[in-house]
């Protein structure tokens, strides 16, 4: 089977998403639309816009009717979209290529709630029909929860991210040793992650707890020192405390960083500056890398270290 995928994204998030497209298929695509073999499903990530599930290829659009044809395709309630390409088809032309695709396929049409999206568009000079899988959108409801920080990740960072650390192995144990409110838990729990939360602050884990079970969620996350972790992980995911926001100092991030190195196989670190040397003093190697700028003065370093 294969899957022609559609990617949305602003510049300023371009290199994030490059990274977390490395992460779920091994490669960075070469652009916003690419195809693929492995079927991974679009509301895993913020940036992928939906996917065909390709049924028929065809050079022409009549081969392509007939092909459609000959599949002696049935659905009931289904809906027949046109997504756009470099090729573009005028309005007229639109209109006569999805009347006849239907008039190819059996069953009922329904344009209000479909119980099934059908596709086509053209890529790599063939013209492509299929199933369509839309990005739900989920993530988008969960901006909203009990407790917020406007210093904490967001959560199109906080999801990418998670994707990133794990990279479709979802036997991992996976920590967060600085977990603030939870964003990054939440993601993680809601994407089948095996992820526990640590804090220092016991105002903030009750407030991560709070947002936990606002989702539906057990509050789990200990009130404990990352120095008194004596668990080991697979994965860490540290949201470094900045000292711009609170009275962590560089000694205290060193500390964390090195209690990182022994507690996790990997790690990947938030930051506000580029610290590639308390990283490699602590003995990590790092693998990955990228820079998101945001309008404000949050932007964030992304390093992933082995």
């Amino acid at each position: 089977m294969k899957y022609i995928y559609m990617l949305n994204y602003s510049d300023n998030y371009k290199d994030l998403c490059n990274l977390e497209m490395k992460s779920i298929w091994g490669f960075i695509p070469s652009d916003k639309t690419f195809i693929a073999t492995k079927y991974i499903n679009p509301s895993k990530s913020v940036f992928i816009k939906g996917c065909i599930a390709i049924i028929a290829e065809e050079k022409s659009l009549e081969e392509l009717y007939e092909s459609i044809k000959a599949y002696h395709l049935f659905f009931n309630g289904y809906k027949i979209i046109y997504i756009k390409s470099d090729d573009d088809l005028t309005y007229k032309d639109r209109l006569k290529a999805l009347r006849m695709i239907g008039f190819s396929i059996e069953g009922d049409f329904k344009l209000q709630n479909p119980e099934i999206e059908l596709a086509f568009t053209k890529f790599n000079d063939k013209w492509v029909f299929g199933k369509y899988i839309r990005n739900d959108n989920a993530w988008m409801l969960r901006k909203q929860k009990p407790f917020n920080y406007s210093y904490a990740l967001d959560i199109i960072l906080a999801k990418t991210i998670i994707n990133i650390a794990v990279e479709n192995k979802y036997d991992l144990h996976v920590v967060d040793p600085c977990c603030g409110i939870g964003t990054v838990i939440i993601e993680g729990r809601f994407n089948g992650v095996d992820i526990k939360g640590f804090d220092i602050n016991p105002n903030v884990v009750r407030k991560c707890n709070r947002n936990l079970c606002y989702f539906g969620f057990e509050g789990d996350v200990k009130n404990q020192n990352i120095k008194d972790i004596t668990e080991h992980f697979d994965i860490a995911i540290v949201d470094l405390p900045y000292g711009k926001f609170s009275k962590t100092s560089l000694s205290e991030q060193r500390l964390i960083i090195n209690k990182t190195r022994q507690i996790a196989k990997k790690a990947l670190f938030v930051t506000m500056s580029e610290m590639d040397e308390l990283f490699i003093s602590a003995g990590f190697t790092i693998k990955d890398r990228c820079y998101v700028q945001k309008r404000d003065q949050f932007s964030r370093f992304i390093s992933v270290c082995y």
